[in-house]
């Protein structure tokens, strides 16, 4: 079953070698919408990454919700207000944006 609501807490954070062992870090949003593909996607939008290279979104993306921002309605906050850019681990370097 295919969720139809997605929530994501992002009033802190974790960057780094998360969600455990990493660094606690501010990032002040709440994040939701109807379509769990695309509120993942502006989280990773949010904290610098590019959705597109995640693997698991990619997939996600042709099938379960919208990936693209042209296909993301959004309301409230741009997305370059509230970007709070994340360190990532070496290994996940690939996934950052380039902004």
């Amino acid at each position: 079953m295919r969720p139809d609501f997605a929530i994501v807490d992002g009033i802190v954070g974790m960057e780094g070698n998360g969600p455990i062992q990493g660094t606690a870090k501010a990032s002040g949003v709440l994040i939701l919408g109807e379509d769990p593909v695309a509120v993942d996607a502006t989280a990773a939008r949010v904290m610098g990454l590019e959705p597109e290279r995640i693997d698991y979104l990619a997939k996600a993306g042709t099938l379960l919700g919208h990936l693209q921002p042209d296909k993301i309605r959004q309301f409230g906050e741009s997305i370059a207000s509230v970007r709070t850019l994340f360190a990532v681990l070496p290994a996940f370097q690939k996934l950052v944006a380039s902004i």
